[in-house]
Parts: C-alpha cells; sequence; structure tokens
C-alpha cells in the first residue's frame, strides 16, 4: 500500500494545501492520505493570531472528508515540538510493510536537509514534492536528484495548479471576497462560526 503523509499547521487549511495533497493521491498515486496538523512546529512559532489546536485539527478533518484523506492527531498529542523522523516512525510502526510518501512543497524541500535526522527521514519515506510551476520544476529535480546521490533518498517532482497564498497571508483579512475565495465553504464557515482569526460578531452570516 503507498501511504502519503501531508504534515503543517494548517493555520488555516486552505485550497492550496488541498491541491497539493490531491496532486500527490493522483501522481503517485496514493492508497491511503493522511493529513497531520502539527502540535508545536520545530521550525517556527505559532502566530498571535492563529487559531486552538482543537480548531485547526476540526479544519484539517473538515478538508480531510472533502479529498477522501484520513487525519491524524498524532503531533498533537506529542509532548514538547513535532519532529518529523518521529511521526514518520511512528507511521512505519504502524504500517510497516507499506510504503510511506512524506508530500511538501518547495521550500521544506529544498531545506530538508536541515531538518532533524534527514538521513533517518530518507529511509524511511519518499518524498513528494510540489512544484509550483515549470522552473519551480527544473530546480526541484535537480535537487532531487543530488539527494539521491548523497542520501539515496527516493523523490518525485509533483507539479499542480499553483494557489499563491499562504496562510499567514489568509489570517489578517479573512472576510474578504478575495481571500475567503482560498478557503473551501466549510472551513469558512467554521472559521464565521467559532469567530477565528479575527472574525466579529456582526460578520457572522
Amino acid at each position: 500500500m503507498q501511504i502519503g503523509i501531508m504534515g503543517g499547521t494548517f493555520n488555516p487549511p486552505h485550497k492550496g494545501h488541498m491541491n497539493a495533497a490531491c496532486a500527490a493521491k493522483r501522481e503517485i498515486p496514493l492508497d491511503k492520505l493522511i493529513l497531520i496538523p502539527a502540535g508545536i512546529p520545530p521550525h517556527k512559532k505559532l502566530a498571535a493570531d492563529s487559531a486552538a489546536v482543537e480548531d485547526r485539527l476540526a479544519m484539517t478533518r473538515l478538508v480531510a472528508e472533502e479529498i477522501g484523506a484520513e487525519v491524524s492527531d498524532i503531533e498533537i498529542m506529542r509532548e514538547g515540538k513535532s519532529y518529523t523522523v518521529d511521526t514518520l516512525r511512528e507511521i512505519k510502526k504502524a504500517f510497516p510493510e507499506d510504503s510511506l510518501w512524506l508530500i511538501m512543497g518547495t521550500d521544506m524541500f529544498l531545506s530538508l536537509e536541515s531538518w532533524r535526522e534527514p538521513q533517518e527521514i530518507f529511509s524511511l519515506a519518499a518524498i513528494a514534492v510540489i512544484a509550483r510551476d515549470e522552473k519551480d520544476k527544473e530546480a526541484l529535480a535537480a535537487h532531487s536528484e543530488r539527494l539521491g546521490k548523497l542520501y539515496g533518498a527516493e523523490s518525485r517532482v509533483i507539479e499542480t495548479a499553483s494557489v499563491t497564498i499562504s496562510s499567514s497571508e489568509l489570517r489578517p483579512d479573512i472576510m474578504s471576497e478575495k481571500h475567503s475565495a482560498f478557503l473551501s465553504d466549510s472551513v469558512y464557515n467554521y472559521i464565521i462560526k467559532k469567530k477565528l482569526y479575527g472574525v466579529r460578531e456582526c460578520d457572522e452570516i
């Protein structure tokens, strides 16, 4: 079985996340796709305007239902910082006979060697990296070849429709027509209902 793993703060999860996950699911193809919201990310602090962990988990579950994925709270339940290598070890222990694919974007892929125990990551999972455009794809292919030679890493570059916005760009003005277009209806409605990211009483539908 081919199992895809996609982590992130999902703060909030948006159509860029969905496009990337669906592209990997289709192109590899994957038999199972698992979305994993981070508890305490090791490489960055959660912003002051972040949603509570239970809300990030709930929104990720809404997205997962739409794209035919599962959600794991493995990193949220873990004490301390959430390191990818620890997550992969636990998932590999649960699925010892299956192949794992770690799905990530361009910036993460290019910085992967600086993560905790990159060699172990490469031994536990192949990497599915999402390219934003053709130029991106060429640079990633070169880096993929380099990691293969240095670490024996298996990686695959997947190009998909680009969504040029991040969660941090969405949060400050999430009620605007431009920004709300990057969210699925279920996530958008959840944000309004829970009054996340500065949504006020008068903004409610």
